[in-house]
């Protein structure tokens, strides 16, 4: 063997005998006695007394096995009962036990495979199921993997499927699994549900319950220095090693120590109990003349070594294929694995013991009953067949087996119950010691297996009558005279009273939805007496549900009664309409009045409680919306125009014949209305403007992608409101949706100029008193969501997204700070700002050789220079790391600076402090 080995084995369907046998004692005493009571299911209650246990504990221990999968639960009848879940010998067996486990069911399920499958993770495995209707309709069939069962839906490529299938037709679907590498080695439960509620309510749900094995993944590492071992004989699947019962099977282990150290090695077989098999190592030598057994098989490297291995499996153990996995262990390397597989076959053993007992043997009127009791001392499952058959010429008796099939475990035993009635009662002997009936008890095995003996002879005495049965014709002449007394007292006697022996309803449910009225039938004795028939109806708290009618039989039946009676010797009538139409529990009264004594009635018979079931409200199956995020969606730029993504919405109802009308409105999280209220009329019908976004579906209508009034950015949560036809203004089912959010567009100041001009963060004027105040022209554009806020402060406040104002300047040095500031919906800010600030300009010193030069008019031309920010350059948020050049003044000689004036930088020239300001 390699270093690193593993086996594959396909796990069988169900529950096999070697299986049963290494169950605890308590769950192994109820499946062997739910095997005897195949294919019949026990309930709780009876598996409780057999075990001798309470309810709770016996339930425990079923629910192991259910999820062993040993035990399958079954509904008969609105209960639940357990059955014993056996492997199948052949695959199309499993199949037609599979058809057969529900008789007269429309829909036939084949599975392949049928029962638990082996994979080795990361490989892929398919399960196919079959589907025959049979039934007399078309039918929507839903085939899913059931909600319990997660680990296998994670793997599945489509865990729910969907067949139309007509009558008489056939179809199948394919589950695909993909088991991940990283899949935990375990059984996986699963069950596959066929479901069809809409055609077959009352035959499905149809659960199919199987197991998935998953089997670590094979990862072989061949070393040279790793030890190897092979089996002698060697044995596999095709062809086993064969044990006779009772017998030994010997298997020599050889082992090659092909390391460098001395190493020991020893031998396990996990899958068997010690007393299966025994180990020998070779025998050493500790000292001389003195021989101790080893613990290990001790080799040099190198050498190579044998270890006998001895398989003894115990006298009872049933006949089949066996498959342990031999380890052996290095003592070198611990964690080193190194298996193989033995096959083993115990040949079977067919010894059966039969022996008829009398439990009732001699009989008079009733029956006889004998026990044929089977012991199996073999090691197969026997199915016997026991059947009671005549000796006589004359069938003089019937004979009942129960159960005819026994089925009898090795090591067991089983009896059936016979009884054998006489039924020909005048061939009972009158005198003497009763008569003799021989039959005999065949005895067949199903699988045609040998059996010691074909047929029991068995013997029931029939004794004869007893004296006194003579006095039967004595009986019967005094029977004769009474009648004929009785005869004349019945013509002779007063004339009868009227009297209603039979008053109920031919349904005790109808249904609103069908306009079902309540019809009532009755039978009355002695209707030549009858004068009057009252009938009155009341509800179940004792109001009177239906005005009270009197029919008049004085002229004989009257005309409103004469379609649905017949009078002869009883007055019967039936399916009598009433005006019960709506929903409620009624109970109705009928009163006989007779025609001597009209005043009180002669008879009174009331019914059960019958209902009027109301027609079903439509409920809400589905309400949500297409995507949770939605996003504003700007139509045009130039115009600022925005849209906010249209909100999708996906709903699906039932009962739509019962609706009236759809309303869909939009809420924000704090209740305020921000989608109008649109509704739907569905009394004609599907309306128009949703045949293009729903699908009508027997009485359902599934919607998609309906589109809603929602408008601008922010939070919406939709309510779906049904108002039924009988509704007035409250709806009879509503939904919400989760919060949807509809996300605006960013903010963003596109431009904020002064006179058509990017400005820099100051903005500095000289003030000229001799002229007119001047205005600054201010721009901006903003873009961003259609809610946001635009301000321009101080003044004038709030603005809109492009605009444009004349700006007044201040005849007085001041400054001021012009912001511009987007508030959106969400309260996040951006601005952009300018300081605007005016001055007066210094006057120049009189000098006859500094002077400025002069513009036409004879006044001094005066720059104006934008004066940057103290310590940095001037910037604008356009034009980040521009910096305003700095200006010069050309040098004048001779000048004198005035007073109180800085001294310039360097001769000759003016320092920055006596520069003017000026414009750009």
């Amino acid at each position: 063997m390699t270093a690193t080995d593993a086996r594959i084995t396909t796990t069988r369907s169900g529950l096999t005998m070697a299986e049963v046998l290494m169950l605890p004692p308590q769950q192994r005493k109820i499946v062997q006695w739910l095997m005897k009571r195949s294919p019949d299911g026990v309930t709780l209650t009876e598996a409780a007394l057999h075990i001798d246990l309470n309810q709770q504990a016996t339930l425990a221990l079923l629910d192991e096995l259910v999820e062993e999968g040993f035990v399958q639960e079954i509904l008969t009848s609105g209960e639940v009962q357990y059955r014993v879940n056996l492997a199948a010998k052949r695959g199309i067996q499993q199949q037609k036990i599979q058809q057969s486990l529900a008789p007269g069911n429309p829909l036939a399920v084949i599975f392949n495979p049928s029962g638990d499958y082996a994979v080795q993770a990361g490989s892929k495995f398919e399960i196919y199921v079959t589907v025959t209707n049979k039934g007399a309709e078309s039918a929507l069939i839903d085939i899913f993997i059931d909600e319990l069962s997660q680990q296998l839906i994670q793997w599945c490529v489509a865990p729910r499927q969907r067949l139309a299938l007509g009558s008489n037709s056939i179809s199948e679907v394919l589950f695909e699994f993909q088991v991940p590498l990283t899949a935990i080695p375990s059984t996986y439960n699963y069950s596959i549900v066929i479901d069809a509620p809409l055609h077959y309510p009352e035959d499905t749900p149809i659960r199919h319950g199987a197991r998935i094995q998953v089997l670590p993944a094979i990862e072989t590492v061949v070393r040279v220095s790793d030890p190897t071992f092979t089996l002698l004989p060697p044995t596999s699947s095709r062809s086993p090693a064969l044990i006779p019962p009772g017998g030994i099977l010997q298997v020599n282990v050889n082992v090659h120590n092909r390391s460098d150290r001395v190493d020991r090695f020893r031998l396990s077989c996990t899958d068997f109990e010690e007393s299966w098999y025994s180990v020998r190592y070779p025998e050493g030598l500790e000292t001389a003349g003195l021989v101790i057994p080893n613990m290990g098989l001790n080799l040099n490297p190198g050498e190579q070594g044998e270890i006998l291995l001895q398989f003894n499996p115990p006298l009872g153990v049933t006949a089949g294929l066996y498959y342990p996995t031999i380890r052996l262990y290095s003592a070198n390397n611990p964690d080193l694995v190194l298996l193989d597989v033995v096959y083993l076959e115990i040949l079977p053993s067919y010894l059966l013991n039969a022996e008829l007992l009398i439990v009732v043997g001699r009989v008079r009127r009733k029956h006889g009953a004998f026990e044929v009791k089977l012991t199996n001392a073999g090691n197969t499952v026997r199915e016997i067949v026991c059947r009671a058959i005549s000796a006589e010429e004359d069938k003089l008796c019937t004979y009942t087996v129960s159960p005819a099939l026994l089925r009898v475990l090795p090591g067991e035993k089983s009896s059936t119950q016979v009884t054998v009635t006489p039924v020909k009662w005048w061939h009972r002997p009158i005198f003497g010691a009763g008569r003799l009936l021989n039959f005999r008890i065949e005895i067949e095995d199903q699988q045609q297996l040998p059996l010691p003996y074909a047929s029991l002879p068995g013997t029931l005495i029939w004794e004869p009558r007893p004296w006194w049965q003579f006095l039967l014709v004595l009986l019967t002449v005094l029977g004769t005279v009474g009648a004929i007394a009785f005869s004349i007292w019945w013509l002779l006697r007063p004339p009868a009273q009227p009297k209603a022996v039979q008053f109920n309803s031919s349904d005790a449910l109808y249904q609103q939805a069908n306009n079902d009225f309540i019809r009532l039938s009755w039978q009355i004795h002695n209707p030549k007496a009858l004068q009057n028939l009252s009938l009155s109806g009341l509800f179940a708290d004792g109001t009177a549900a239906v005005q009270p009618i009197v029919y008049n039989f004085n002229n004989g039946v009257p005309k409103e009664l004469q379609q649905y009676c017949q009078m002869q010797a009883m007055l019967t009538c039936s399916n009598v309409p009433t005006d019960a139409r709506k929903p409620g529990d009624y109970v109705f009264e009928l009163q006989a009045f007779a025609k001597k004594n009209p005043e009180v009635a002669a008879n009174l018979l009331k019914t059960n409680t019958i209902k009027i079931v109301p027609v079903p409200p439509p409920t809400i199956l589905e309400f949500s919306s297409a995507k949770p995020i939605y996003q504003e969606v700007p139509i045009n730029l130039q115009n600022n125009k925005i849209s906010p993504d249209t909100i999708r919405l996906n709903w699906q109802i039932n009962n739509l014949d019962t609706i009236k009308e759809l309303r869909v409105i939009g809420r924000s999280p704090e209740n305020l209305i921000n989608s109008p209220l649109q509704v739907y009329n569905l009394t004609q019908g599907v309306p128009h403007e949703l045949k293009a976004f729903c699908m009508q579906l027997q009485n359902q209508l599934a919607c998609q992608n309906v589109p809603a009034n929602n408008r601008g950015a922010g939070n919406y949560i939709f309510e779906l409101q049904i108002l039924s036809k009988t509704d007035t203004d409250k709806p009879s089912a509503s939904q919400k949706t989760d919060v949807i959010k509809v996300q605006p567009l960013p903010s963003k100041i596109v431009e904020f100029k002064i006179n058509n001009s990017t400005p820099l963060p100051k903005y500095s004027i000289p003030l000229n008193r001799g002229k007119s105040s001047k205005f600054l022209n201010l721009s901006w554009k903003v873009e961003g969501s259609s809610n946001i806020k635009v301000e321009l402060l101080p003044a004038p406040g709030t603005v809109s997204r492009v605009g444009t104002i004349p700006y007044p300047i201040s005849q007085q040095p001041s400054s001021e700070t012009i912001t511009l500031q987007v508030t959106s919906a969400t309260g996040e800010k951006i601005s952009r700002a300018v300081t605007i600030e005016t001055f007066l300009p210094p006057t120049p010193a009189s000098s006859p050789t500094n002077k400025l030069p002069k513009l036409e008019g004879g006044k001094p031309e005066i720059p104006v220079i934008p004066t940057p920010s103290v310590g940095q350059p001037a910037q604008t948020p356009g034009n980040a790391g521009s910096t305003s050049p700095t200006p010069t003044a050309s040098p004048s000689s001779g000048s004198s600076p005035s007073l109180g004036s800085p001294e310039p930088s360097q001769p000759g020239k003016l320092s920055p402090l006596e520069l003017p300001p000026g414009f750009d």
